[in-house]
């Protein structure tokens, strides 16, 4: 669990682990460089009756038959696991303790891609599932609340691990905000359990 102590008042309890130099900048940008040539692609989603498309490029990889519908409306259908994400993941389980069959990857491309507030409690997942958050390139805001809180900020750095505990999901929500600032690429994969597909 992460403690943080904003202008001496008493710290939130998160229900989050992160590790800021999971992977060694040499490691992070050999990473950052093979995900840039991922099966990216620009989904469409829609919301209130309007079919908008999604504020940032997304890809899968996973288990085969895993797939993730999100929103309702935006379904993704996994590829196999190419070896170097297939790697990443077994590091990550053998530091957190959990299991991971996809793995969702998002590619920011400027200060104006972007995810609003939501959790990721998809049936697909499970009951309380565990999601571990890689990111790479460019230090993005990462904010997290509880439902009715208010948000702690986080600066992702390149290479660092974000490990959202179980329970998380049920209990807070997070985003990554817009910025006018002028900001690079920044790639984030998130390892998630799935309960269908082949095994």
């Amino acid at each position: 669990m992460i403690q943080m102590s904003l202008f001496n008042e008493p710290a939130p309890v998160l229900p989050v682990t992160y590790y800021p130099e999971f992977l060694s900048q040499e490691e992070a940008g050999v990473l950052y460089q093979h995900c840039l040539k991922l099966q990216w692609q620009q989904n469409q989603i829609k919301m209130v009756g309007k079919t908008l498309l999604v504020p940032r490029l997304e890809c899968i990889y996973g288990d085969e038959g895993c797939e993730y519908l999100y929103s309702k409306s935006v379904l993704l259908k996994p590829l196999p696991w190419p070896e170097a994400l297939a790697q990443l993941r077994d590091r990550i389980t053998a530091v957190t303790g959990y299991s991971f069959r996809i793995v969702i990857g998002n590619q920011y491309r400027s200060g104006q891609d972007s995810i609003g507030w939501h959790a990721d409690n998809e049936s697909s997942m499970g009951l309380n599932p565990a999601i571990a958050s890689v990111s790479l390139g460019a230090e993005r805001k990462f904010q997290i609340k509880p439902i009715k809180g208010k948000p702690t900020d986080f600066w992702l750095e390149h290479g660092s691990l974000l490990l959202m505990h179980p329970g998380c999901q049920s209990t807070h929500l997070h985003q990554v905000p817009k910025t006018k600032k002028l900001v690079g690429t920044r790639i984030n994969l998130t390892f998630r359990p799935h309960v269908g597909g082949r095994r």
